[in-house]
């Protein structure tokens, strides 16, 4: 069984005034080279996309899905041992030393399936591919954020409706977050490829993405540039594995029931 381990979340460090350089094991993680660019958060659906932190300063990218709602990943809300870490704050319009808007989080829904499955051991927190799927979650915000914004819509179709979405597409996807070295502006890859949408409902792709990007959004965009988001980023595989594997994000039919359900819902459910 092959297991994937916690790396994409990462610690936030104090800003900076230039990218940080990367290391060889993170240009290895690229498709080929680094084709991510800077991107301004000043148009949608890039207004949309913000960053989250943890009470132990965990770091990873979401989007404004509802007014006061935030679609992201369900293990950046882990700490190194498993345990739930409190979400703390959800910034959109992060540029530099300067934002749009920033909210506290009152609420976090991670899917208890989920929780539930992880490996814990002595070296960090692995996940099985049976729960693989389930690394989703939603989160609720103190104050609407996405009023001026705008908010990104999420696929409501079926698996085989994403399929010939995709199909028309020609599997081109776009995705962007802030990863590891510039935490503080964000970095987009337009136009990369989605390889598979597996049975298990997650999609691979050759998206350029660091630590830092779990959670952030995959969209398919169309010829008037409008966004939809059909997937949420997940994982990527070690360096030494990029040559046989792509990375891993979890396809919008896999949780927009669970999502609508969330948003309609106004009293806390948070994981435990």
């Amino acid at each position: 069984m092959k297991l994937t381990r916690l790396f994409l979340c990462l610690v936030l460090i104090p800003a900076v005034s230039h990218a940080a350089p990367l290391s060889r094991e993170h240009k290895i993680l690229f498709f080929g080279k680094d084709d991510r660019v800077l991107t301004k958060p000043n148009k949608m659906p890039w207004q949309a996309v913000g960053q989250l932190e943890t009470r132990s300063q965990n770091i990873c990218t979401g989007t404004l899905v509802a007014p006061d709602v935030v679609l992201t990943a369900g293990h950046c809300f882990l700490d190194d041992k498993g345990r739930m870490d409190k979400a703390i704050s959800f910034t959109v319009g992060l540029w530099g030393n300067e934002y749009e808007e920033q909210s506290r989080i009152t609420d976090v829904y991670v899917d208890k399936a989920f929780l539930k499955g992880l490996i814990r051991r002595k070296d960090g927190v692995y996940i099985p591919p049976a729960i693989a799927p389930r690394d989703f979650a939603f989160v609720r915000l103190a104050k609407a954020l996405g009023v001026q914004q705008g908010v990104i819509p999420v696929f409501a179709g079926n698996s085989a409706q994403l399929k010939q979405l995709l199909n028309e597409r020609k599997w081109t996807i776009t995705q962007g977050g802030y990863p590891v070295d510039d935490q503080r502006h964000l970095r987009v890859h337009n136009h990369c490829q989605a390889t598979a949408l597996r049975a298990d409902g997650r999609l691979t792709h050759r998206c350029d993405t660091l630590e830092g990007n779990s959670g952030s959004p995959i969209f398919a965009i169309d010829g008037q540039g409008r966004a939809t988001i059909v997937a949420v980023q997940s994982s990527a595989p070690p360096a030494s594995r990029r040559k046989l594997e792509d990375n891993m994000s979890v396809s919008a039919p896999v949780f927009s029931q669970a999502l609508r359900d969330f948003i309609a819902r106004k009293t806390p459910q948070s994981a435990k």
